[in-house]
């Protein structure tokens, strides 16, 4: 029978807004949470601290959640139950008033987080329709990355309206209750457990496992990543150029727009072109990026910077999904999206240390110097991926 289903089918609809409510709690946090604890007197040391758990813990948790939901093959409990754990423990930040509190909250948060992460885009890719899977990933990332535009935004008007202070952070806090509550009900009532249907254009399953594609793919993007230069890192670069301080969330939400703008057509074009071209390119738009802020750019170039690094994510993020969707079987995509995002989200913990040790020691330029370097390699890498599968034998895109 020929293909009926919607090309965003109703999983991947609600799916995409769960995520956009519970980003843009995420991340009315993410801008404000280091000054909240700077304000209590957390140190720099406990700051990154509790960051590393976060990441830490988020890591670890996407390959068990990713297995189990294969294992059982039930995905919706899985993303029901990561989703819950973030959306209670990030309004009780409102009430913890010290380092340990804190740190146990974003632990929580992390937990949630890495346990519906490879559920959640198993099911996506278990919802999209066969060979659709880049616009699938594309407007799941468009309606998701909508949450961290919106998100620090409503922060920012907050912090505007009372002016930065304890209660200040606490209301910000507080009120991320809401889109957590939107979040869990979108899931409860709109998500329904998909079913795989082997059609005649797949082939048949002969024997568990990942594919040889899969591990080179998995081992590149963790590579590249080792010397990829975090979030963090950019805004406080961002700092050194002459942006206030302030102005951190809208900066936060301006780069993240081009990011939700940019990702459903690249999700479209990625199905007819091939994903492997946009990821190599992603790569390339990086290491320019990061060369820019390597060169102490004006305040006008650091703008532009911050616009191509949006540009980035939109051209990797929801292909790279997308590419690894493609490249295993429907009851192996919950444990190869866990081993992918355990093994990227090390490095960059493990990158993210490295070169904030060249910022310490060296200076900020070496760092984003070195960082441009290695995502040079990266582009070149995927590049010659690409390249290779084009005059390859005939195969998925």
């Amino acid at each position: 029978m020929p293909e009926t289903r919607p090309k965003i089918p109703r999983n991947i609809l609600v799916v995409a807004f769960v995520a956009l409510a519970s980003g843009f709690g995420q991340d009315m946090i993410t801008p404000v949470l280091p000054a909240y604890l700077a304000l209590l007197g957390v140190s720099g040391a406990g700051i990154g601290l509790i960051d590393g758990l976060l990441q830490g813990s988020t890591s670890i948790l996407r390959f068990i959640s990713g297995y189990l939901s294969d294992r059982f093959k039930n995905r919706k409990s899985f993303v029901l139950a990561g989703y819950a754990l973030s959306s209670i423990s990030r309004p009780l930040l409102s009430v913890a008033g010290s380092f340990f509190p804190v740190a146990a909250l974003r632990l929580v948060d992390g937990i949630g987080k890495g346990g519906k992460d490879a559920p959640r885009d198993a099911l996506v890719a278990d919802s999209a329709v066969l060979g659709t899977s880049g616009r699938a990933f594309g407007f799941q990332r468009m309606i998701d990355t909508a949450g961290s535009v919106f998100g620090p935004l409503a922060a920012a008007a907050i912090l505007f309206a009372l002016t930065p202070s304890l209660h200040a952070y606490r209301t910000v806090f507080l009120l991320t209750a809401i889109p957590g509550a939107v979040a869990l009900g979108l899931i409860a009532f709109g998500v329904r457990e998909p079913r795989s249907v082997t059609t005649k254009n797949q082939e048949p399953i002969s024997k568990p496992g990942l594919s040889w594609k899969f591990w080179v793919f998995t081992i590149g993007m963790t590579v590249a990543m080792l010397t990829k230069v975090n979030d963090s890192l950019f805004l406080l670069r961002s700092h050194n150029v002459g942006i206030p301080t302030a102005w951190t969330p809208v900066l936060f939400a301006g780069f993240t727009l081009i990011y939700a703008l940019v990702s459903y057509p690249i999700g479209i074009w990625s199905d007819k072109l091939g994903k492997l071209p946009f990821i190599a390119t992603g790569w390339l738009v990086l290491s320019a990026v990061e060369y820019g802020f390597s060169r102490d750019p004006s305040l006008n170039a650091a703008l532009v910077l911050f616009a191509c690094y949006g540009l980035f994510y939109a051209l990797t993020e929801g292909s790279g999904r997308a590419f690894i969707s493609d490249l295993v079987q429907p009851g192996s995509r919950g444990t190869a999206f866990g081993i992918f995002y355990t093994l990227t989200g090390a490095a960059v913990i493990a990158g993210g240390y490295g070169l904030g040790k060249i910022w310490d020691q060296v200076a900020p330029e070496a760092a984003f110097a070195v960082a441009a370097a290695g995502s040079l390699v990266g582009f070149i890498l995927f590049a010659a991926l690409a390249f290779k599968k084009r005059t390859g034998p005939a195969e998925a895109k």
